[in-house]
């Protein structure tokens, strides 16, 4: 697997965007989420992890990302490209997110 993350600025509204990313994974072929919290391996799978301060909680789109700060996965290259960018909830930013993962898990 490759995880990498990306810093997008646009104009676009937050749900557009989502459905780009979501005609994305059709395109290159994904063909499902994961079902009942199980998780598998998938051809491709785009998530928003953040979307500057904004809180999301719809069914189809959580923004930030409810579980991120416990994927070393995201936040290892996160960290690489935003460290000092603060979780709009968790108040942390995401350098004290990794921080507290290993000192948690490690």
């Amino acid at each position: 697997f490759v995880n990498s993350a990306c810093e997008v600025l646009s104009e676009m509204s937050i749900y557009k965007l989502f459905a780009i990313t979501q005609g994305i994974e059709k395109e290159i072929g994904r063909v499902e989420k994961s079902l009942r919290n199980e998780y598998s391996d998938r051809i491709i799978d785009i998530d928003i992890i953040m979307a500057g301060n904004m809180i999301i909680d719809t069914p189809e789109l959580t923004i930030p990302h409810p579980r991120f700060h416990e994927r070393e996965f995201v936040l290892n290259p996160l960290s690489e490209i935003a460290p000092n960018v603060v979780h709009p909830i968790l108040k942390m930013s995401i350098r004290e997110l990794k921080e507290e993962f290993y000192r948690k898990f490690y």
